[in-house]
């Protein structure tokens, strides 16, 4: 699930653990997701991390001024599909007084063009429903020559002792 709902079980090894935070700056919001696993990661989830990794910094070298937000989650959309996936939940949405704003970065969104100054997030995920999830999110800014990362935490996989 995209967005888990809390439970009482006690994390365990081999357990991976999404997590999606933020803060609020100046009354402005940011949002961030990691994938974190607990002792180690199983070696059936390292494509589909390296695929959701792949497809967001893919996505990050294509957030410009001027780009189509359907084209965008369509290219990761169908790179998921050829893997045998699919984008359940939305490329990204737009951040600012609020965590969830316009745009929806989504294939099922119009033709929205993405404008300097805008923020939003860049957040592909696949989820393998009763199982789990991987999701890698960063707060981008949109300016002229492409995208700047506003939250800038490590990609490679994160493992805790458990």
């Amino acid at each position: 699930m995209p967005h888990a709902v809390p439970t009482e079980r006690k994390i365990q090894s081999g357990d991976i653990i999404t997590i999606d935070f933020g803060c609020k700056y100046n009354g402005y919001c940011s949002d961030m997701t990691r994938t974190i696993f607990v002792d180690y990661v199983q070696d059936y989830i390292k494509p589909i991390y390296e695929l959701v990794l792949k497809n967001q910094q893919l996505t990050l070298k294509e957030l410009y001024d001027g780009a189509n937000v359907k084209v965008l989650s369509r290219m990761v959309e169908n790179d998921f599909k050829v893997n045998r996936f699919e984008l359940v939940h939305a490329l990204g949405h737009g951040v600012g007084l609020d965590v969830h704003e316009e745009p929806v970065l989504s294939p099922r969104a119009g033709d929205f063009i993405l404008r300097e100054n805008m923020v939003i997030t860049d957040e592909p995920g696949i989820y393998i429903t009763g199982k789990f999830g991987v999701r890698i999110e960063d707060t981008i800014v949109i300016t002229k020559q492409g995208a700047k990362r506003l939250t800038n935490a490590e990609k490679d996989y994160v493992i805790i002792k458990g």
